[in-house]
């Protein structure tokens, strides 16, 4: 089976050649004698294989499957009648990080069939095909030393995968975000750092995790990609959806006023803001300060001045209710209703993200074409294709689904985006000094059982750094943390230690750090199911 490799030619996976012990119960000599002989070389035999072994009338018992080479020297030092050493056909899969990037690279089964993750998807292509031999043996099936033997189908290799991921990336990553889901005693989370230019995916974090090398002692739940196959309420984040409608279509100009005082009242919903000590301006806010300060009550009127066939529209072209196409298994769309099943107030609570699903590879493929100048990227976690010998065979080059707004408008909401760092929502946890950074902070309620769940929150982090011309596009979601909900608290301490990370890891130093900002208040209650 063909190895899998990160970006620079790590090994990730590689299959070892492997052997199995078995014996014919109907020629041990003393069963009792033989179990206790075994298990000290390859650990402790179950019930079930020990009761084979002491029944005479079986012909063949497996004792254990695809072992390493010593320990099969070993047991065949031990010279036990009725017990064999033979050598598998396929290998024994050996996944070399561990746990490391585990949800993503998935495991294989005894037989090395691919069962989760990219060993999954890829199975066809990672498997190779046994080949066959004839050779001349004794009565009892042994080759006979100088036999006869001659080939007859010669074996082939698997191709080897070479990823997108940058090892160390992909540490620092999982230690970042498991901190934060330790810290607040949260139920899981996701983490995926992206090439916004390339749609590349540099980093793919999920907690919790499993060791493939071991993954029958792991919960199923821990074997799910969280950053494909989990739909959420995105929260707050989804404001970049209303204001990227609300500014390409020449709607909304970025001086417009809009009123942000609450309540609001929409087909029946009340919409409120927040409760953080921020007043909104009576003469009404800016585009801008909705976003900073994350206003529900002021991006609900934006959209509602935008309309709903612009809004939609833009949620289409933001690649939002489609696949990816990422190349990972079980990927969901999302869910993304039209506006014939929406009711009086869905287009006012969509625009601040509640009332549709999205996922976490969804949402930073959105947010990199805001960081790129407007484009929507195919993400891609595969980068070539190898042979046997380690040759690329094919690469895969970028690709651009289509263009989301123009250039003006992904630096309009660039702008945005500085502005929650500089002076809103993400002031200062955003903030890392020596390089200027972007993004957007979320808070979203949950929908457990087809309601909001009391208590029950996703929060999120979204940015880019360096502002100006960003080189990497991270993405933090922490579900059900306790004792803080917001994202500015839970989520955006791990986009900065990624960040800082990475840009040390590409070479970039931090500049001389600019004067500190104010420090913004920070929220006390949730009166809205998202911020």
């Amino acid at each position: 089976r063909g190895s899998i490799y990160d970006r620079d030619g790590n090994v990730l996976v590689r299959s070892l050649p492997s052997e199995s012990v078995y014996a014919v119960p109907h020629d041990l000599g003393d069963p009792d004698r033989t179990i206790t002989q075994l298990a000290r070389v390859v650990g402790k035999i179950d019930k079930p294989t020990a009761a084979l072994l002491h029944d005479r009338h079986m012909q063949f018992a497996w004792i254990a499957r695809k072992i390493p080479h010593d320990v099969a020297d070993r047991v065949q030092a031990l010279d036990l009648p009725g017990v064999s050493v033979i050598e598998e056909d396929t290998g024994r899969r050996v996944d070399v990080a561990g746990k490391s990037a585990s949800t993503l690279l998935g495991f294989v089964g005894i037989d090395e069939n691919g069962l989760s993750g990219l060993e999954y998807t890829f199975d066809d292509l990672l498997k190779g095909s046994s080949g066959r031999v004839t050779i001349e043996t004794d009565q009892f099936g042994r080759p006979i030393p100088f036999g006869q033997q001659r080939m007859v189908k010669p074996a082939k290799p698997g191709l080897s995968l070479e990823l997108t991921i940058d090892s160390y990336l992909e540490f620092v990553t999982q230690a970042a975000l498991d901190k934060q889901v330790k810290t607040y005693h949260a139920a899981s989370g996701t983490a995926i750092v992206m090439d916004p230019y390339t749609g590349e995916i540099l980093a793919m974090a999920n907690a919790p995790q499993f060791d493939p090398n071991a993954y029958w002692k792991y919960s199923p739940d821990s074997y799910r990609d969280r950053g494909v196959q989990d739909m959420y309420e995105p929260g707050s984040t989804f404001k970049l959806v209303t204001a990227a409608a609300a500014i390409e279509s020449g709607k909304v100009s970025p001086t417009r006023r809009f009123s942000a005082i609450g309540p609001l009242t929409v087909g029946g919903r009340h919409i409120y803001n927040a409760v953080d000590g921020l007043t909104p301006n009576p003469n009404g806010d800016t585009l801008e300060t909705i976003i900073a300060d994350s206003l529900n009550v002021g991006i609900a009127n934006v959209a509602l001045h935008v309309g709903r066939t612009t809004f939609y529209d833009m949620e289409r072209r933001a690649g939002f209710g489609s696949l990816t196409q990422v190349d990972l298994a079980g990927e969901s769309p999302g869910i993304v209703p039209p506006p014939a099943e929406w009711s009086g107030s869905s287009l006012a609570t969509m625009s601040f993200g509640q009332g549709v699903s999205v996922t976490p590879i969804a949402m930073a493929r959105y947010y990199a074409s805001i960081a790129n100048g407007g484009l929507l990227m195919r993400p891609r976690i595969i980068r070539s294709i190898l042979d046997a010998q380690g040759n690329s065979i094919y690469t895969y080059p970028p690709q651009i689904e289509h263009r989301v707004f123009s250039k003006h408008t992904a630096a309009v909401l660039r702008g945005f985006l500085r502005a929650v760092v500089v002076r809103g929502t993400g002031n200062p946890a955003a903030q890392i000094p020596g390089y200027t950074t972007a993004g957007k902070t979320g808070t979203a309620q949950m929908v457990e059982n087809g309601t909001y769940s009391a208590g029950s929150y996703v929060a999120s982090f979204i940015g880019m750094v360096p502002y100006e011309h960003p080189r990497y596009l991270i993405y933090v979601k922490v579900e059900k943390p306790r004792g803080a909900i917001y994202g500015s608290i839970v989520a955006a301490p791990a986009f900065v230690e990624i960040a800082k990370a990475a840009m040390l890891h590409a070479g970039v130093l931090p500049a001389n750090p600019p004067a500190a900002a104010p420090k913004r208040l920070v929220r006390s209650k949730a009166t809205a199911n998202t911020r």
